[in-house]
């Protein structure tokens, strides 16, 4: 059997200990993401419909990025040839649509990369909506919003089913992050924060 010298085996200690600090100090996925109230949004002069507001047949064709449902439905109003301009809301499966929100992100400089790209349905009440930058949340049926931006722009996320609550799976495309990582995140409802619950750094 191999003996171990003190100064040694206290020397290989530490380097790892070192390392696994080193590993969680530099996680892509912060332990907490803190979302602020409301939404960014371009200095463009266009005022959303107020919240209720059904769409019309017309209007109602614009309707983007929606989830699906048997019943309630969720999207996102993008007129041919504009930014995506409000989230909408059904409660009939997509028949009609109705404003649920304010005036999201358009073409304010760098504003492309905050331009909802996925629609989470959550409840008729809560929904998800995400790009590679931006989590954009509303729980009371789209009256109050609240938004997390991730400055980096280099994330992926998707849907993580949690029993009771409303979760995020996020994915780092930075060049620097180890391959194949990935963090789950549990949203705190009260406080509007997401909590990192575990995480994988590849």
């Amino acid at each position: 059997m191999r003996k171990c010298l003190i100064p040694v085996c206290v020397g290989l200690m530490l380097a790892v200990s070192s390392a696994s600090v080193a590993a969680a100090s530099s996680s892509p996925y912060p332990a907490k993401l803190t979302m602020k109230p409301g939404l960014l949004f371009s200095t463009t002069a266009y005022q959303p419909p107020s919240w209720g507001t059904v769409l019309t047949g017309a209007q109602a064709r614009w309707v983007k990025f929606k989830s699906s449902g048997p019943k309630y439905r969720w999207g996102v109003w993008e007129e041919h040839g504009t930014a995506r301009q409000f989230p909408v809301r059904s409660t009939d499966g997509g028949a009609h649509w109705k404003a649920a929100g304010p005036q999201l992100a358009s073409d304010w400089a760098g504003g492309g990369i905050f331009y909802v790209i996925k629609v989470i349905p959550e409840s008729p009440l809560s929904v998800v909506m995400v790009s590679n930058a931006v989590i954009d949340v509303t729980t009371d049926r789209g009256h109050q919003w609240y938004q997390y931006l991730n400055p980096a722009s280099d994330w992926t996320m998707s849907a993580y089913a949690v029993s009771g609550g409303i979760g995020l799976r996020v994915r780092s495309t930075a060049y620097q992050a180890p391959k194949g990582s990935h963090a789950f995140y549990v949203l705190d409802v009260a406080h509007h924060t997401w909590h990192r619950t575990r995480q994988s750094l590849g």
